[in-house]
């Protein structure tokens, strides 16, 4: 019986321990759960024109690497509401996440297409991002 009670008591201190080392909250995760309600709401609610309101929402996950099926979702209703290089740059970051470099060169691609016809000059951060993708794809 001791035995049990002195595994329960260093099981519950290592719990303790990885919990504290996470520095997180339950407040921090209700937080976070709430943010997530209201910026699936604000997409909802955008209209069928907005682009921008879904590629803000997924642009967040996208980058925490989270819920990531709904920032796709999300990304996706951007693209059909109007064509960006802002949208075609995430969708190439979002398909480097999964994989898909081939992908993720096509729309890093359109994106400089696009901003050239344009007018813009201001790809560098994508050329980067190509470039980095050509040295590390075999």
């Amino acid at each position: 019986m001791k035995k049990v009670i002195a595994t329960l008591i260093a099981l519950l201190t290592v719990s303790l321990s990885v919990f504290a080392e996470n520095n997180f909250s339950v407040k921090d995760i209700i937080e976070e759960e709430n943010r997530y309600e209201r910026l699936k709401a604000k997409v909802a609610s955008a209209e069928k024109s907005d682009w921008n309101t879904p590629f803000k929402a997924a642009k967040i996950y996208i980058l925490k690497k989270k819920k990531m099926s709904e920032a796709y979702s999300w990304l996706e209703q951007s693209l059909q509401a109007k064509v960006t290089p802002q949208n075609l740059e995430l969708k190439g970051d979002y398909l480097i996440l999964h994989g898909l470099e081939r992908e993720a060169f096509e729309n890093y691609k359109a994106a400089i297409d696009l901003l050239i016809s344009q007018g813009s000059e201001d790809f560098g951060q994508i050329q980067r991002k190509i470039q980095i993708l050509a040295n590390t794809t075999p």
